[in-house]
């Protein structure tokens, strides 16, 4: 797709040369520096990689080079590293190569459902529902495993070595409306607590349980540690307070439950008001250099943790109704690219901004507006928070307000490489100049549901 700059300067350049052809003695050629020009001004080319996406048909892997759909995967999971993909259908588990497509393994899998999985191991189990009685199906480079658990358990994650799977025992088993997390020691076939972050063990009957939803969970690949956000967590107590034996009821809406799957040892970081208030959907987080955000965009309130003292360092309100406080956005926004065209479409051109509640879910909501599906993504010392038709920039460690930038479409999703924001929107995944917004590709994802993941390609 040309841009708005490369389509004025090849007719200007087309004038230029019509009135040389009228003058003696001069080239139609146009000048070095202006060619020098054109080339600088031009967005440059994507970078070889590829992105994966859900959409309507399925777990999508597309080419960022070309744009093409290289692979479409019905019903896959992609472990957190992205070197594997899963996909169970009638009764056989295929394992792929994440990166290439290559069929690794394809074997015939007892089981209704993945559970979880990781790099070298599968877990398969029937769909949520109660029970008193739980069986799994463990699949790895042995042959399979079957576990008859006590308890209604549902697998989530599996420590690196392959020792111990993370489970969430759900509590009562016959109608559970709570969990707590535990870990199988698949070495000793047993189950047991987790440890507290000082690495003492949890009594018996001192473990914490949660009550709500886990929207989101993101992985630290160096550390091995594992982010999940859970909302609505309505009078719970802390496995630290009562270890302690605190009779605290902190009323809670919001926490981030961190957990060390090489060390066995969990933590929850308590969210402040307004998180856990609005809509699930409208929470996201992510990591970044400076730490882990978490984003509400029903109330626009971000927060800035430490990975390492697992304390929140900053907090910031960007979605006060009647504005957020971020700077007017670029002449070259994300909607547009500068282009009137769009803005004839039916897209708001820069400067026609509305904020708070005239945005009524388009944008970053303020208090009170209604919300749409929040997505996150920290590179470049800069924040990007998408949500409705509204892209926020901040910067990355003092949470100030930078920029906004329009979409074209409902948002579908962030990442950040090679230099450039990739962000979904409707069912287009635009390459975004990270410091204006300009945009300098698109790729079509039909079906388009959610941007998950990007990556250079190395073979």
């Amino acid at each position: 797709m040309a841009s708005f700059t490369r389509r004025r300067a090849l007719a200007l350049g087309g004038a230029l040369a019509g009135a040389a052809a009228l003058l003696p003695g001069c080239s139609s050629a146009p000048p070095a520096d202006h060619a020098a020009r054109r080339r600088a001004t031009s967005p440059p080319p994507p970078r070889p990689g590829r992105l994966f996406a859900d959409t309507a048909a399925g777990l999508a892997v597309a080419d960022l080079a070309t744009g093409a759909v290289r692979a479409t995967y019905p019903g896959a999971v992609a472990e957190a590293r992205w070197s594997r993909l899963y996909q169970l259908t009638d009764g056989r588990l295929r394992t792929y190569d994440a990166g290439n497509g290559r069929l690794i393994a394809d074997v015939t899998a007892p089981g209704e459902q993945i559970k979880a999985v990781s790099a070298a191991l599968v877990a398969l189990g029937p769909p949520p529902g109660p029970r008193t009685r739980t069986t799994l199906t463990l699949i790895g480079a042995d042959r399979p495993r079957t576990l008859h658990l006590d308890g209604n358990i549902e697998p989530e994650a599996f420590s690196p070595d392959g020792t111990a799977m993370y489970v969430l025992d759900r509590l009562p088993p016959a109608a559970p409306d709570g969990y707590r997390v535990r870990a199988y020691d698949l070495t000793r076939e047993r189950m047991g607590p987790l440890q507290t972050r000082d690495k003492r063990p949890v009594p018996a009957g001192q473990e914490e349980e949660m009550r709500g939803q886990g929207r989101q969970a993101v992985l630290d690949p160096a550390q091995n540690v594992l982010y999940t956000l859970y909302t609505h967590q309505d009078s719970h107590l802390h496995t630290r307070d009562l270890v302690a034996d605190r009779d605290l009821s902190p009323g809670v809406h919001a926490f981030v439950h961190v957990l060390h799957l090489d060390q066995r040892w969990a933590f929850c970081l308590d969210l402040p008001a307004p998180f856990g208030l609005g809509p699930a959907a409208a929470h996201t987080l992510a990591l970044g250099e400076a730490g882990l955000y978490v984003f509400d965009a029903s109330s626009g309130r971000v927060t800035l943790a430490s990975t390492q003292d697992l304390t929140i360092t900053r907090s910031a309100l960007l979605g006060r109704a009647g504005g957020d406080g971020a700077t007017g956005p670029p002449e070259q926004g994300a909607a547009d690219g500068g282009t009137p065209e769009h803005a004839a479409a039916g897209h708001q051109a820069p400067g026609q901004e509305t904020t708070g509640h005239e945005a009524s879910g388009r944008g970053v909501a303020g208090q009170g507006a209604a919300a749409g599906e929040a997505f996150a993504v920290a590179g470049g010392g800069r924040l990007y928070l998408a949500e409705g038709g509204r892209l926020l920039v901040c910067d990355g460690r003092t949470l100030v307000p930078q920029a906004r930038w329009w979409l074209p479409g409902q948002a579908r999703g962030l990442a950040y490489l090679n230099g450039e924001v990739l962000a979904g929107a409707g069912e287009q995944v635009l390459r975004l100049d990270p410091a204006t917004g300009a945009r300098r590709g698109a790729l079509t994802l039909p079906g388009l549901r959610a941007l998950r993941h990007a990556e250079s390609a190395t073979g």
